[in-house]
């Protein structure tokens, strides 16, 4: 879970709304996350001022005001601020049946007949796999191989993506594609870097770290494809209905959601991970089972649009292997460390991203690998062998994203490879929170 998606769960937390699921991710996140914290005991503080007030102000319901308001809905604007308070408050407060009939009596309210059709198809899509126990999806993604489970990129090739996820007797998952894994065994969750052999672990079970939040909620079928519809009411996303018939005579029922990032086309991550790209989603639903079968999603550019990630395979309440849920580690694996701090932190707390890019650099350069160390950790065999005896051409000044965590900067830099080798890019760093420095975050 993300920032954005913490803070827009934050009030449905504290008022414990969210489903188990939702509330331990948004704990996850709080934990990690000063920014989000603070907003957190700001609604919590609040809740409980609102409670000191006595019953009659603790026991005040939206639903009334918020069904009134709806249908008398004027501009774009007020919809956004209508629904996302009556999703929060109300649709997701319910359980499974009725929270269902909440979301189609939204859906005809908002959105014309032949879209409210499809928001009908999803919902009861949603209730076909309310009971899951265990689900196994497979697909493909335009990705590299190695890179951030959420990173696309339209011009790589595809890569095979698997999850596994039981829920039932205890919570376990697996994210795997070709040069990266991470699973969670139900006692600690641990990330294994193939290419680098390098692992991170977190010792405590968790939902979806290290960047597999947005296949891990998509695995969970029915909040995946309730949210989507939460998401089309709330920001105006167009939907639509088609109807194919399978080679088998099986009729389908194809829901494409046309999904829009918040981020301007100026912004540097824009189309460059998964929620932060516009895109296209097609949903397959067998006709007469309900069930889901498929999803496309196509990046939507300027230039044209191209698939970039699909599901093909969907198995749902079948018996997971427990090795699944075992990650056998090579004995030389190079564990993360957290950053400490040092004899003279305060020097390097003080740096501006620009200049903690050019120590870090710098150091490489000199093959200082206790300096390096200072921004990035861990240091590399292979990283050393890259980076070692480097020229710096040229650093540029910092900017950021609004994807990227407030204290983020990526800083341009161009540098030469001691095999003469040009690398250009830009270097992502954030400030730790524990020690104040600049650390090494990616873009290398």
């Amino acid at each position: 879970m993300n920032c954005a998606e913490c803070r827009e769960n934050l009030v449905a937390c504290v008022e414990g709304l969210l489903d188990r699921e939702e509330s331990l991710q948004c704990q996850a996140h709080l934990e990690t996350c000063a920014a989000c914290r603070a907003e957190h005991t700001a609604i919590t503080r609040l809740q409980r001022q609102l409670m000191a007030r006595g019953p009659a102000t603790a026991e005040v319901s939206l639903v009334n005001p918020v069904m009134r308001r709806v249908q008398a809905i004027q501009n774009d604007r007020e919809r956004n601020s209508i629904m996302t308070k009556l999703f929060t408050r109300w649709g997701f407060g319910l359980g499974a049946a009725a929270g269902a009939a909440a979301i189609i009596l939204i859906a005809f309210l908002v959105f014309p007949k032949a879209q409210a059709t499809a928001a009908e198809v999803m919902t009861k899509g949603a209730q076909a796999v309310a009971k899951l126990t265990s689900i196994h999806l497979r697909g493909q993604m335009r990705t590299r191989p190695a890179d951030n489970f959420a990173h696309i990129d339209p011009e790589c090739d595809f890569v095979t993506i698997e999850l596994w996820k039981q829920l039932e007797p205890e919570l376990k998952w697996r994210v795997e594609k070709p040069g990266r894994v991470a699973v969670m065994d139900g006692r600690s969750t641990i990330a294994y870097l193939k290419p680098d052999n390098t692992a991170g672990k977190l010792p405590y079970p968790t939902q979806g770290a290290f960047d597999t939040a947005w296949l891990y909620k998509i695995a969970d079928l029915s909040n995946t494809i309730t949210n989507e519809l939460k998401d089309a009411i709330a920001k105006g996303w167009k939907l639509s209905l088609t109807e194919e018939q399978a080679a088998d005579g099986r009729t389908k029922s194809v829901v494409t959601v046309e999904a829009k990032s918040d981020l301007p086309e100026s912004d540097y991550l824009k189309n460059k991970f998964f929620d932060d790209s516009d895109t296209r989603r097609v949903y397959r639903f067998d006709a007469q089972t309900e069930l889901l079968e498929s999803v496309q999603v196509y990046l939507v550019r300027a230039s044209g649009e191209v698939l970039i990630f699909e599901v093909n395979q969907i198995e749902c309440n079948q018996p997971i292997d427990p090795d699944v849920f075992r990650l056998e580690l090579p004995a030389n694996v190079v564990w993360e460390q957290e950053l400490q701090k040092l004899p003279d932190n305060e020097k390097y707390a003080a740096m501006t991203a620009e200049q903690a890019a050019r120590a870090f650099f710098e150091a490489c350069a000199r093959e200082d690998w206790d300096e390096a160390g200072k921004f990035m950790s861990p240091v590399t065999p292979d990283l050393k062998q890259y980076l070692g005896g480097l020229e710096i051409l040229s650093l540029g000044e910092a900017f950021t994203s609004r994807a990227y965590t407030p204290t983020g900067r990526f800083v341009p830099y161009q540098i030469k490879l001691k095999n003469d080798g040009v690398q250009k890019h830009n270097l992502a760093l954030k400030k730790d929170e524990k020690t104040g420095r600049w650390y090494v975050d990616g873009g290398i």
